[in-house]
């Protein structure tokens, strides 16, 4: 599913960015263009995510009691909007890029914020 969800955004990218020119697209072709990135970033760690955990498992099989479940089932959920906030940064960066304001505060103003939403994200689950 996530692999899927990953070769579509990435396809929809290259056409999108192939077939049209940003001032021809306009606003909603430069929304279209940022959340097709988003995608592909979200779906890219969610396959990494996967793939550790995946690795973990294999490494550590232990047997599972529902105890461990539940756990794994909270980690999981709280590691997924995680990556669902970082999965901004490209966008930002790209963002910030575009209108020759990306320096050195503004990346350190980045990781800041982004470090409030992971602990945010981390009181909150």
């Amino acid at each position: 599913m996530i692999f899927t969800a990953l070769l579509l955004a990435g396809i929809g990218l290259a056409l999108v960015t192939n077939l049209s020119s940003p001032l021809g697209a306009g606003p909603l072709g430069i929304l279209v263009v940022f959340a097709l990135i988003y995608a592909c970033t979200l779906a890219l760690l969610l396959l990494v995510m996967r793939l550790f955990e995946a690795i973990y498992r294999l490494l550590r099989s232990t047997s599972t009691t529902i105890v461990k479940q539940d756990k794994m089932r909270r980690w999981r959920r709280r590691l997924t909007l995680i990556i669902a906030g970082l999965s901004f940064v490209p966008i930002f960066l790209i963002s910030l890029n575009s209108i020759s304001q990306l320096g050195f505060k503004d990346i350190a103003l980045i990781i800041v914020i982004e470090m409030l939403l992971i602990f945010y994200i981390i009181r909150q689950t």
